[in-house]
């Protein structure tokens, strides 16, 4: 699988930012960074509806941290994906990627996703988002099998993207839903 650009990424990262997996107590400040970043609005997002309430998976969530202060963050969530006639199965859902603004261009958010493809990549994992294809696409997320997904809110179809190990057994019409809409664990 592709990861773009992404070796190196720390080297680039500012030298008072360390990337640390997200703890339990960072959650208010993570939540804090998203709303101001994002705005309420992001909460009837189709993303947000995909998350639900699922916890972000252990290890596959991680800050950015600056003296001490929340500078970044990404995470991944449990979803459920489930083709016509077929249990749902588990896939995961990236995001929210948020960096601070004052903070942005220094390659944080590269840095944190490097970070979360690395350990996708060596778990062997699939994962989803809903963003720019030109970015993601760069890392390996394409739109080439999404086209057909159902989703719990609108999306623009170009930025339903996938990364996976054998995407062609995503092909095809499917749901995308909430892990626990799902009857799935909401936390891995």
């Amino acid at each position: 699988m592709t990861t773009g650009t992404l070796a190196g990424a720390n080297d680039r990262l500012p030298a008072d930012v360390t990337i640390e997996p997200m703890a339990p107590g960072d959650r208010p400040a993570v939540d804090a960074l998203v709303e101001r970043c994002f705005g309420p609005e992001r909460r009837g997002r189709t993303a947000n509806l995909l998350r639900g309430t699922s916890a972000p998976v252990p290890g596959l969530a991680f800050v950015a941290v600056a003296r001490g202060a929340l500078v970044g963050a990404i995470r991944c969530h449990p979803v459920a994906w489930q083709a016509p006639f077929a249990r749902p199965r588990p896939l995961l859902l990236l995001g929210p990627m948020v960096t601070a603004p004052e903070r942005r261009g220094q390659g944080i958010g590269l840095a944190l996703l490097a970070r979360v493809v690395a350990e996708l990549d060596a778990q062997a994992l699939d994962c989803a988002l809903i963003g720019d294809a030109p970015y993601y696409g760069r890392f390996g997320w394409s739109a080439d099998v999404t086209q057909e997904w159902e989703l719990p809110g609108p999306v623009e179809r170009h930025r339903l993207l996938l990364r996976a190990r054998h995407p062609a057994l995503y092909g095809g019409r499917a749901k995308l839903m909430a892990a626990a809409q799902a009857g799935l664990p909401a936390a891995a």
